[in-house]
């Protein structure tokens, strides 16, 4: 944070495409030049954590003859943990209501399990392995030169960095070596990965170019800042909207780079719910005869202002329910107001049908629920590189929670201003998701393009 780091630096960037340019003549000196188009080959799906693509989806749109999954590690039998038979306090969700604990059964999914979908065929990098320690130690012995060179950097000379610097070496080095075997053993036609800002990830993307083997990247969340998306590394980049495509634009990415194709997770929004309002209703202890207001909040963030919104709107005579994200927790201010309730351990897409409006921070809840046809309310707030995502939505979105409360309270009670909500969510829609269509039979025709002789 100190204004004196730059003198240490020997580029200065003056215009943000810079960035990108860097990136683009890197991959041109790893770029085959034609692409080895195999038609008929795998498509490989990077199954991280960010990927976000059940397996119900996949095996919809792709045939299991023809598809790969791919993870980084496999766990040996020795490295998976026995399971404690002793049951742990709070393994089953519960429900405040009144003075007392009810328990309640797990809610039947929207969407079908994962592990009830056919299988696909699952290949390791962690299984491609060499030996790659004289590289390694001579890339390493290399560092140690730098940073003894540069005994008054304040960077290179912090010993935190160095450790973490020399271990991503050997990591990096053994991923480079683990991707060169796999995309030439197997006959892979496009890789599938979720995210260029993981190195895993980038190492796929690169090592394919190189073999002249087509890559895309999902957009695993909304771009609330650059942070994770830039620069962009893969052959295409799948994106949600008309915004993402102006924003890539103005970092120095073309157009033919980057497609609007969503997220195939997104078409959830799209299935019937299996469950009644009565039902979920019923399941969390909520008033049929009330409207129901969602809060998704991010564990313990910002809290107090979180707290001034729920004291603001509590003369509204509603249901108020919490999402505690990525917690599976209830929320600490369901238990503090008797009147709020914790979402136990539904989904979003399980939630969104049985709610009558949705308030989140900047996140892609917010998308999702408008995607649901839910109006949507933001509660803001200043970080660095910011966006400004939600821009299109107005006053709906906001900083300060006792005037967003106003504001939701106003959704509720004034018509007028109620059309107002659903014409900003609308035009909001256009800009961040034109595109209503299944992602997931958009995602089949860009790799069908990219591949096709």
């Amino acid at each position: 944070m100190s204004k004196k780091f730059h003198k240490h630096l020997r580029s200065q960037v003056n215009e943000h495409k810079e960035i990108q340019e860097v990136f683009d003549q890197f991959m041109a000196q790893h770029q085959r030049n034609s692409q080895v188009k195999k038609e008929n080959g795998l498509v490989v799906f990077h199954n991280d954590k960010l990927l976000r693509i059940s397996r119900p989806t996949i095996s919809k749109h792709f045939h299991p003859s023809r598809t790969l999954m791919l993870q980084a590690n496999i766990k040996r039998p020795h490295q998976i943990k026995k399971r404690s038979s002793k049951k742990k306090r709070g393994d089953k969700a519960n429900v405040n209501s009144g003075n007392h604990i009810k328990k309640i059964k797990p809610p039947k999914p929207t969407i079908p399990s994962t592990q009830s979908q056919q299988n696909f065929n699952t290949d390791y990098l962690s299984d491609y392995s060499i030996n790659t320690k004289k590289a390694v130690l001579h890339l390493q012995n290399r560092a140690r030169e730098i940073f003894a060179a540069h005994k008054n950097h304040p960077l290179y000379q912090n010993k935190s960095f160095q450790r973490y610097f020399l271990n991503m070496i050997s990591a990096i080095v053994e991923r480079i070596e683990q991707a060169k075997h796999f995309l030439s053993e197997r006959p892979i036609s496009c890789v599938i990965v979720s995210t260029t800002h993981s190195y895993i990830n980038r190492i796929l993307a690169v090592v394919a170019a190189t073999k002249g083997i087509p890559s895309i990247c999902m957009q695993h969340g909304i771009i609330a800042s650059e942070f994770g998306y830039i620069p962009k590394i893969a052959t295409v980049d799948a994106v949600y909207g008309n915004y993402e495509v102006k924003w890539y634009n103005q970092l120095g990415v073309p157009r033919s780079a980057i497609e609007i194709i969503g997220h195939p997770r997104f078409d959830q929004a799209f299935e019937r719910p299996t469950t009644k309002r009565s039902q979920f209703n019923r399941r969390l202890g909520l008033n049929n005869n009330k409207r129901t207001l969602l809060i998704v909040i991010r564990n313990n963030e910002d809290i107090n202002r979180w707290r001034k919104l729920i004291q603001t709107i509590k003369k509204l005579n509603l249901n108020i329910i919490i999402k505690n994200y990525p917690s599976k927790n209830p929320h600490q201010l369901t238990k503090e107001f008797s009147f709020v309730q914790s979402t136990a351990d539904y989904s979003i897409y399980d939630i969104f049908p049985h709610v009558d409006a949705v308030v989140s921070y900047a996140s892609t809840v917010g998308l999702e629920a408008a995607l649901t046809n839910k109006p949507v309310f933001i509660l803001n707030r200043d970080f660095g590189g910011y966006s400004g995502y939600y821009q299109a939505m107005g006053q709906l979105v906001q900083k300060d929670p006792k005037r967003l409360g106003e504001l939701i309270i106003k959704y509720f009670t004034d018509p007028e201003f109620k059309a107002y909500v659903f014409r900003k969510r609308n035009k909001f829609l256009r800009i961040a998701y034109p595109d209503m269509s299944h992602s997931g039979q958009r995602l089949k025709r860009s790799i069908a393009r990219l591949t096709r002789k």
